[in-house]
């Protein structure tokens, strides 16, 4: 029976070779990531959502019709931010052609919403698909005035549910509703960025 003896400068490199390969390893085993920062947004594990409200916004879950669930973000009477999950809609049929299903939303968004001169196009809800819209409508205060409302909604369709993310603001007319927007766009699309869905 022959046996081959490392010579000792071959078993020196083998040795050095080993501990070059396993000190990254046992590196690695030493140092635990530290767990990331909890989250400090609002967050409904029920509906699988959350968004993280712009500095000084109130926030509050609201009984909205149409809306199994929402919740809203607010900053004054005039300018809000909401998230609603309902059920899919049948009327708003939504389809994997962006343009087909644009067309839908646009007629929802006139027929049941009310909205006036709506634009749509493709967008995101976290890493969800969307239809991003922008539509006037006329609604009335609590006091019966008549106001002018400029909305950006987003539709995300999901398994089983319709999640619509709005940024709104109120105004005695267009511009003064579409000024409030502009004022508050940064807040706003920090809210819509924000959202995350399950």
């Amino acid at each position: 029976m022959r046996r081959t003896l490392l010579s000792g400068v071959q078993a020196g490199h083998l040795a050095g070779f080993l501990a070059a390969l396993l000190a990254p390893l046992l590196v690695l085993g030493a140092c635990s990531p530290e767990p990331p920062p909890a989250f400090k947004g609002y967050e409904s594990k029920a509906e699988g959502l959350r968004f993280q409200p712009a500095p000084g916004w109130s926030v509050s879950e609201k009984e909205i019709e149409g809306c199994r669930f929402a919740v809203e973000a607010s900053s004054g009477q005039n300018v809000r931010f909401q998230i609603c999950v309902s059920p899919p809609r049948q009327e708003m049929l939504l389809t994997q052609n962006a343009f087909v299903a644009c067309e839908n939303v646009k007629q929802y968004i006139q027929e049941a919403l009310k909205g006036l001169g709506p634009t749509c196009g493709p967008g995101k809800v976290g890493n969800n698909r969307a239809y991003d819209t922008l539509y006037y409508r006329l609604v009335a205060d609590g006091g019966g005035k008549v106001r002018v409302q400029f909305v950006n909604q987003l539709f995300a369709p999901l398994p089983g549910r319709l999640v619509q993310v709005l940024a709104y603001t109120l105004g005695d007319d267009e511009k003064a509703a579409r000024e409030l927007f502009e004022a508050n766009r940064d807040a706003l699309f920090f809210m819509m960025a924000s959202v995350w869905l399950r």
